[in-house]
């Protein structure tokens, strides 16, 4: 039987803006966004830099390849500002994801991501069943852990020299948002 949830639209308001799912059209506002060292020095090495039309392309030819995509461009006032998503977890990791996002430098120290992090969140456990969502942020990334922590993260680790990108060796602090309930139920269905 086809899960009903895939065919769902992922539209989802937040207060400024809203989350969904990326358009071929937003190529250019991405490249604007999205070719700046700054957004991307954070950022996994799937998010090149520098980043041009051929990776936009990239990127939306690999959401065109997922039944459901995981994931979404953010907008505001009309203009498309950076991307948020959920990559999840198959097999004994199918009750959870990582969730990863990056906004155009325009925009930081606004509260955006916080605001996206809080409207996104509860729709994507809904959504997939999650009962736990991991995110990593390097722990020079002040932005970023400020983020996880006003959105119900708790700090469970430093992952140290996780990554290296640009020469520069990056130790990342692991979060978790955990849904004990959920989790209990999860579990329970898995036996």
């Amino acid at each position: 039987m086809e899960d009903a949830r895939i065919r769902q639209p992922f539209v989802v308001p937040f207060d400024g803006g809203c989350v969904r799912p990326w358009a071929s059209d937003d190529a250019e506002a991405m490249v604007r966004h999205a070719d700046n060292p700054r957004v991307a020095r954070f950022l996994s090495m799937r998010f090149p830099s520098p980043y041009t039309r051929e990776d936009a392309a990239r990127w939306f030819a690999f959401l065109q390849s997922q039944d459901d995509p995981e994931g979404w461009a953010i907008e505001i006032e009309g203009a498309t500002v950076g991307g948020v998503g959920f990559r999840r977890g198959e097999g004994e990791f199918a009750h959870s994801a990582e969730l990863g996002y990056w906004l155009g430098e325009a925009y930081w120290g606004r509260g955006v991501m916080t605001r996206v992090v809080r409207a996104v969140l509860p729709v994507a456990i809904r959504r997939w069943g999650l009962a736990r969502v991991t995110a990593y942020a390097a722990t020079a990334n002040h932005g970023s852990i400020r983020v996880l922590e006003k959105t119900g993260f708790v700090r469970e680790g430093t992952l140290r020299a996780r990554a290296i990108r640009g020469g520069e060796v990056q130790d990342h602090f692991v979060f978790g948002w955990v849904d004990e309930a959920r989790l209990a139920d999860v579990a329970a269905a898995c036996r």
